[in-house]
């Protein structure tokens, strides 16, 4: 169980302050100073910890409880503390749950079942199942009794096929928090293939450039099929939107291509890394706010990139080097990032042209993350392939570079 403060961060101003905030009584209530201080070191906290392969939602329940087990603190007995209450919680508290998720345009392109890491996916589930029975009935009665209290108006919205994700948690926050991790990766290896190398732009502004979508109307379940909370999620969802078609070539050419890149994920030295590009590219070009998608798409380059001191120019050079016309696309990867500055400085160009972001975004990042996820020259670690993207361009340079390291081996004789 992997857990440790962040790099950077020192909790024990925090640790120390907490108590002088709060009382841990004799029968186990809580006395406090001040109101709202709880929620504050809470957040605080949540920031400061890492908790490998755990759920938001996880780490906010342990450390909630962690706050609360001693009056006074150190840093190791607060990790000490995080650490017992989370063995407790995934021994004792862990259940099984459901997640049912509409899947918006996938016609044809998701089938049977998928797994990424706990979490087991199936698509296209039987509807006349008795798990799938009850499901749909208690949907369909939730669904009734909040529709009015939502703008979200999808056509034939009944009929889009579910994706059920099977997964244990400690709650149902917990687990529906895992289920869209999951779900998400699998739809980012479609998001990363299905419009590669085909950039359309719509004709009306504020659509996803995503083409496969979570729909709205996200459940949690118990194994019966009965819904395990009256709290459904949903995302923002857009008006009119035209499902993108795909001949049968097409489609048998999209979902031989993601086959390559999950084939290629299995033995990837930075898994870890490639599955959480996959989730965040999905994210990031699922979105209606075409400027967010942009900065998202931004924010996934510095991700995979380099390292998190890596300068812009650097990483805009490494996404450029898998282009045949390297120098012309050097400089678009210079102007999203001139973009990206005065976006998050407060100064955006006043024009209308946030799709036309997006979707350079995404035309600049698609050889890089699919050279990251696949690499296809059997690199030993991610900082090798980020070295091989720094090698020179120019074909004389990169021969002189190797003569030279020819002529290392030859002098320690190493032929």
């Amino acid at each position: 169980m992997r857990l440790r403060v962040k790099t950077g961060f020192n909790i024990r101003p925090m640790l120390e302050r907490l108590s002088d905030v709060r009382t841990l009584n004799p029968d186990g209530s809580i006395s406090s100073s001040g109101f709202g201080h709880f929620e504050e070191f809470e957040s605080y906290l949540r920031t400061a910890i890492e908790f490998e392969g755990k759920s938001d939602a996880f780490v906010r329940r342990i450390v909630k409880k962690a706050i609360h087990a001693e009056q006074r603190m150190n840093e190791s007995r607060f990790i000490e503390h995080c650490k017992r209450i989370a063995r407790i919680e995934i021994e004792k508290d862990q259940k099984s749950f459901k997640v049912l998720f509409p899947i918006w345009g996938s016609i044809g392109a998701l089938s049977g079942r998928r797994r990424w890491g706990d979490v087991s996916i199936t698509f296209n589930i039987r509807k006349n199942s008795s798990f799938a029975k009850k499901a749909t009935l208690d949907r369909a009665e939730q669904w009734a009794r909040h529709r009015k209290k939502t703008s979200i108006d999808i056509e034939n919205f009944e009929d889009l096929p579910l994706a059920l994700c099977t997964v244990k948690g400690i709650d149902l926050h917990d687990a529906f928090e895992k289920a869209e991790d999951a779900i998400s990766k699998e739809l980012g290896l479609y998001s990363l293939i299905a419009s590669r190398g085909k950039f359309i732009f719509s004709s009306e502004p504020d659509k996803p450039i995503n083409t496969i979508l979570l729909a709205p109307h996200m459940t949690v379940h118990d194994m019966t099929g009965a819904i395990s909370s009256d709290i459904f999620w949903y995302n923002k969802w857009p008006a009119s939107m035209t499902r993108k078609t795909h001949s049968e070539k097409e489609l048998e050419k999209i979902i031989r291509n993601v086959d390559h890149v999950r084939v290629r994920l299995r033995n990837l030295p930075w898994k870890d890394q490639a599955e959480n590009a996959l989730l965040r590219h999905y994210s990031a070009f699922s979105q209606c706010d075409l400027e967010s998608s942009f900065l998202d798409g931004w924010r996934l380059l510095e991700a995979i990139g380099g390292h998190k001191t890596e300068r812009s120019e650097v990483l805009v050079r490494r996404a450029a080097w898998f282009f045949e016309d390297r120098e012309f696309q050097y400089e678009v990867g210079r102007h999203l990032m001139e973009r990206r500055n005065l976006i998050s400085h407060g100064r955006p160009v006043k024009d209308k042209n946030n799709e036309s972001l997006a979707f350079q975004m995404k035309k600049f990042l698609t050889p890089f993350l699919h050279g990251f996820l696949t690499n296809p020259f059997h690199f030993e670690s991610i900082d090798e392939f980020w070295s091989f993207c720094d090698l020179p361009v120019d074909r004389k340079i990169r021969l002189r570079k190797a003569y030279l390291l020819d002529c290392g081996s030859r002098f320690r004789r190493e032929e």
